[in-house]
């Protein structure tokens, strides 16, 4: 677990060399740079975790129709297993909430469990399948599409789940 404090910030333009080297060497299908470009000139939602002004992590959400679709989120390497992407989702979510939005949707590979895992630890639902929608060695791997509705999240950063990496719903309100 690292010592030094997890902070959250938009991502700007001046960070995309960061972000894409964050990017190329911890997704196995990484975005491209023009991709996070286009996020931000479209006024996506586009954020960075940081540990002391290094980016070790990074998303993005478009929001349209009551819905914030994650589409992507990132940790690098060498900070993965640390609770970051597990905080820099709850952040996501947050700032979901804090829009029209009714419904967060994301898309995670079929093979990826741990993402998988992650997202069911934090409320979503699994609602259905994308067949063939990721491109994986010589084929195509299904995604696995899951919601939450936003009205049931209730992250207070003052009050976080007791251990990072095995939080429960169990202590969300009205899952007793």
């Amino acid at each position: 677990m690292t010592t030094s404090k997890l902070t959250f910030m938009p991502m700007q333009a001046n960070d995309l060399e960061q972000v894409n080297a964050v990017e190329q060497g911890s997704a196995e299908h990484p975005w491209r740079a023009a991709h996070f470009v286009d996020s931000l000139d479209s006024g996506y939602i586009c954020e960075t975790a940081r540990i002391d002004n290094l980016v070790v992590g990074h998303s993005v959400m478009m929001t349209a129709a009551s819905e914030a679709s994650i589409l992507i989120l990132t940790v690098d390497k060498q900070h993965q297993r640390q609770g970051i992407g597990r905080q820099l989702l709850q952040h996501m979510i947050d700032l979901a909430s804090k829009t029209d939005c009714e419904t967060a949707l994301l898309e995670v590979r079929r093979s990826n469990h741990r993402a998988f895992n992650l997202y069911l630890s934090e409320g979503f639902s699994e609602i259905g399948i994308r067949k063939n929608y990721y491109p994986v060695g010589n084929g195509w791997e299904d995604a696995i599409v899951m919601a939450m509705e936003l009205k049931t999240f209730s992250f207070n950063p003052a009050n976080p789940p007791p251990t990072i990496g095995k939080t429960t719903r169990k202590n969300r309100p009205g899952n007793g």
